[in-house]
């Protein structure tokens, strides 16, 4: 039997509690963002239709149109940077607050030119739309992606049975860098100095990886799914 449970990767001890259930044997986090919401234009996630600045997946909190309309030129430039990892952020950033003064952003084609007028033309060619890494960037800065990661990771791992196994398939290089350190550190034994002639710190691996790389989708997988291009499956067993 399954249930379907609405809720946060970081809530699963507390939904798990609440069932009885105290531990587990596996945990398969899939961080891909769902097709339907990708290509409804109505949720404003694709640079590709003009349609409201939203970018909510759960339809509450703050939407991408209120960072674009009240957050400083810093503040836009570290988002645009750090999860789009975007080199114009600055310029980006410092053009959207000089346009707001004149007529606040509310839909996605206002973005698109913005970012079209503002990168150079020989860098527009490069690496796909220009637009799209800072749509990626205001998606996961307005669904706190990231930080809901770091504290899914602990609490799935936290869950494990000894000999359980948590897998995380992860979608662009921000989330993959996260769950690769996590379960590196994991796995992680004695830290001491290798003069030491005897381990004092105590530390053992709580776990071992089961694919040193990860694993990357097969040519079959992406002639069905090229959305999954991008995906990578990371694994970890507790010890």
């Amino acid at each position: 039997a399954a249930e379907v449970i609405h809720s946060e990767f970081a809530r699963i001890p507390e939904v798990l509690a609440e069932k009885g259930i105290e531990g587990v044997d596996g945990i398969l986090l899939d961080l891909g963002v769902s097709s339907y919401q990708l290509d409804n234009p109505e949720r404003g996630f694709a640079y590709s239709v003009d349609a409201p600045l939203d970018m909510r997946m759960s339809r509450e909190g703050m939407t991408a149109a209120d960072i674009l309309n009240t957050y400083d030129v810093d503040a836009m430039a570290r988002i645009f940077r750090e999860f789009g990892e975007e080199r114009f952020a600055y310029p980006i950033a410092k053009r959207i607050a000089a346009q707001r003064e004149k007529e606040p952003f509310t839909h996605t084609g206002q973005l698109v030119e913005l970012i079209y007028a503002t990168i150079p033309a020989a860098a527009r060619r490069e690496g796909g739309h220009p637009a799209k890494r800072v749509f990626q960037a205001l998606r996961i800065a307005v669904n706190g992606e990231l930080d809901a990661l770091k504290k899914g990771l602990a609490a799935a791992f936290g869950l494990l049975k000894s000999g359980g196994r948590l897998s995380v398939i992860t979608f662009h290089s921000l989330e993959d860098r996260i769950v690769k350190q996590q379960m590196n550190k994991w796995c992680e034994g004695c830290t001491c100095p290798k003069d030491f002639p005897v381990c004092v710190c105590g530390n053992k691996p709580k776990g071992k990886l089961i694919y040193k790389k990860g694993l990357a989708p097969s040519e079959e997988e992406l002639r069905e799914n090229p959305r999954a291009r991008s995906a990578r499956l990371r694994v970890i067993e507790k010890l």
